[in-house]
């Protein structure tokens, strides 16, 4: 929403300092980076919206002394695109539509926080939407300049034509029929310009064009200029707009030969050279006059994506060229499957496409199905063996709500891995249809949840490493261990995509917890064995901070790993020492009574973070990867950077920033006396503490 894309910027207006903390709590439960502020009044919101950009005003009618009627004239007399909702203990419809008449959003029951976080979703939807749209009409514009500055210097005769009648002619058009200026054209018929002998081929050809408009074709026939001199002409057509009206840009060769050399030439640009199939470039360009005709018209038509199954397998098996043979013999499988009106296309090397117009959901998936039937009854002879194949099919369907042909591209492709997670199908050979993430979530939980137990029982967890470098020159190592799971797909879940999901069980992510302890104490031990004095953070869950026997366990599973007091950090995050204050303050009490550091991550998001850390014994701070992700680009979100670092420096903590990609970020960092750095730019997550330190010691 805002410059970086996880930020949201939050204005509030709470009759309490608590429920403006419930609000950011809400949002960054949800997955929001969140930078809030609370409104003392009517001057600080003017002073807000005036030097800031924000994404959201929630507002409690009258805190503060404040009526929302003010709120929203404010932001009218400033022209301020910003949302507001409004939270109330009771709402009638008669106030509802009191407020939404004067620019509100809506209202909302104020403990209704699963119906506010969707309205609010909704909103920021709405917000992006407007924002793109406002940035596509200064594009737009921009292209328009340039688009009519090419028109006019353009070497062919180009003409827009709207109802059968001249709206605009370059120049080139003028000359070529002998006209003197445009306004002697306007309201011309385009007949006119054709020679007597062509109009009745002209006619039909126009009325297939008009029946199938949004495709380009081309009319060889015969002009004729203002003197009655016919000549040989090339006439294109295709679907324009000009002067924001709907209609037929012509294009017009005289040339025949040199425009048939021309569209040899690309045909021969838009094939596959090994299959003679279309390529990638042509499908994605008819699949765009696809889009354009299913928004406009409402015409309908699915995109199948074929993805051979094991292909690279199978070619470390038979060798390169006999890969290349198998690939020859599908795409003659599907080309006999398919008739002149479904467009075939290989995208990549065992990839192909399919535009299926005309077809709703369950014809396309019987089109797959016959496609996926045929294919794993193909017997494909190399030499002295028979190779079979299977492919798994990807379907997203083209329809009016249709706007970004690679979205369908995207769609399609991931309904094709999808495949493998349906049952019976782990190794492919299935049709999917492409369905929305909401589709089947209940059922997917409950599969994670038992995935993970899985895990737990079978030590099927991977732990990575990444280091922290000083900017300070500590020569003691730094890591930081990161939790992931492979699934049998081929994808792999990091700890937060399922240590931060409500649908998996507390008790669980405290067995995850310890597992990761118990694995990655060991394995520092190993480590400094070998002479390496290297400390370890170790991630804790929110659920973990509630149980009051982790204390007493951690301390045993270090003294039996022999590891020395200091050399492992348990690390938790600012929005679950906020929601859990009380056990998060017990919890870090409990460790530095036993000698065990603490480390607080995502830090700088609440209203008040430095009121949160007050009451918790940690001694590092790691600031929110957000703030990473806006330095150098937002000059606001810089100095808010430097107030939180300098105020945490105060207090003497320890601190740590995530997400550095470049050079550039550290040398601000360094100025900003920042003590730990991590991030790609020093190196990815490593299976292996394989990081030379030494190297950072030396510089």
């Amino acid at each position: 929403m805002s410059t970086s894309r996880d930020t949201l910027h939050l204005l509030l207006l709470t009759e309490t300092q608590n429920d403006a903390e419930s609000l950011v709590s809400l949002m960054r439960n949800s997955g929001s980076a969140t930078r809030a502020h609370q409104i003392t009044s009517l001057a600080d919101l003017n002073e807000q919206l005036q030097e800031k950009s924000w994404d959201l005003l929630v507002a409690q009618p009258g805190a503060n002394s404040i009526s929302y009627e003010d709120l929203l004239k404010q932001i009218k007399r400033l022209n301020k695109d910003l949302p507001v909702i409004l939270i109330a203990e009771e709402v009638d419809a008669m106030t509802m539509e009191a407020a939404i008449r004067l620019g509100a959003c809506t209202i909302v029951p104020i403990d209704e926080s699963n119906l506010l976080l969707l309205i609010i979703q909704r909103e920021l939807r709405h917000l992006r939407a407007r924002r793109e749209l406002r940035t596509l009409e200064v594009r737009i514009r921009d292209a328009e300049k340039r688009c009519q500055n090419l028109l006019e210097s353009s070497k062919d005769a180009v003409a827009y034509i709207h109802d059968g009648m001249h709206v605009y002619a370059n120049q080139a058009y003028l000359e070529l029929f002998g006209y003197a200026s445009v306004e002697e054209l306007e309201g011309m018929p385009i007949m006119d310009m054709v020679d007597s002998s062509g109009q009745a081929s002209f006619k039909t050809f126009l009325k297939t064009y008009h029946a199938d408009q949004g495709s380009n074709q081309e009319l060889k026939t015969t002009g004729v200029n203002d003197k009655g001199q016919a000549f040989p002409m090339l006439m294109s057509f295709s679907a324009a707009t000009y002067g924001d009206e709907r209609c037929t840009q012509v294009v017009i060769r005289t040339n025949a030969d040199n425009s048939e050399l021309e569209a040899k030439l690309k045909e021969i640009s838009s094939r596959d050279m090994m299959t003679g199939l279309y390529n990638k470039p042509y499908f994605n360009a008819r699949l765009e006059e696809a889009v354009d005709r299913a928004v406009l018209k409402g015409a309908k038509g699915a995109v199948l994506y074929i993805n051979i199954d094991h292909f690279g397998k199978i070619k470390s098996e038979i060798g390169i060229n006999n890969a290349d043979t198998v690939i020859s013999e599908i795409s003659n499988c599907l080309k006999s499957q398919v008739n002149d009106k479904i467009l075939l296309a290989r995208i990549g090397e065992d990839i192909f496409t399919l535009m299926l117009m005309g077809a709703d959901a369950e014809s396309a998936l019987q089109f797959g199905e016959r496609l996926r039937d045929k294919i794993e009854h193909l017997l494909i002879d190399i030499g002295n063996r028979t190779v079979t194949v299977t492919a798994s099919i990807g379907l997203s369907l083209i329809t009016e709500n249709s706007s970004r042909p690679e979205d369908i591209l995207q769609q399609s492709h991931h309904a094709s891995d999808d495949v493998r997670k349906q049952p019976g199908h782990e190794r492919g050979n299935g049709v999917h249809l492409y369905l929305p993430k909401e589709a089947g979530e209940i059922q997917q939980a409950a599969d994670l949840q038992q995935t993970l137990a899985d895990a737990v029982r079978n030590n099927s967890f991977r732990l990575l490493f990444q280091p922290m470098i000083s900017l300070r020159g500590e020569e003691t190592e730094h890591y930081e261990t990161l939790l992931r799971l492979h699934q049998p797909n081929g994808d792999e879940l990091s700890g937060g995509d399922f240590l931060n999901n409500a649908d998996i069980s507390d008790d669980l992510k405290r067995k995850i917890d310890r597992w990761v302890i118990l694995h990655t104490t060991k394995l520092l031990g190993e480590h400094r064995a070998k002479g390496h004095n290297t400390r370890m953070f170790i991630n804790l869950s929110g659920a973990s901070l509630t149980d009051d026997t982790l204390p007493g366990w951690i301390g045993v599973a270090i003294n039996a790993a022999k590891l020395p007091k200091g050399s492992v950090i348990f690390q938790f995050n600012e929005e679950d020492a906020s929601r859990l204050l009380k056990q998060t303050q017990q919890f870090s009490h409990a460790l530095m009574e036993k000698g065990i550091p603490a480390a607080l991550s995502r830090f700088g998001c609440a209203l008040n973070p430095m009121q949160t850390l007050k009451h918790l014994a940690v001694d590092y701070v790691k600031v929110d990867g957000s703030f990473t992700q806006e330095l150098g680009q937002n000059p606001e979100a810089q100095n808010h950077l430097k107030t939180l670092l300098e105020g945490l420096h105060e207090e003497e903590k320890r601190t740590i920033v995530p997400l550095v990609e470049s050079a550039n970020s550290v040398a601000s960092l360094w100025q900003l006396g920042v003590h730990f750095i991590q991030g790609y730019y020093v190196q990815p997550p490593q299976a292996a503490m394989s990081y030379n330190f030494s190297d950072e010691n030396d510089e």
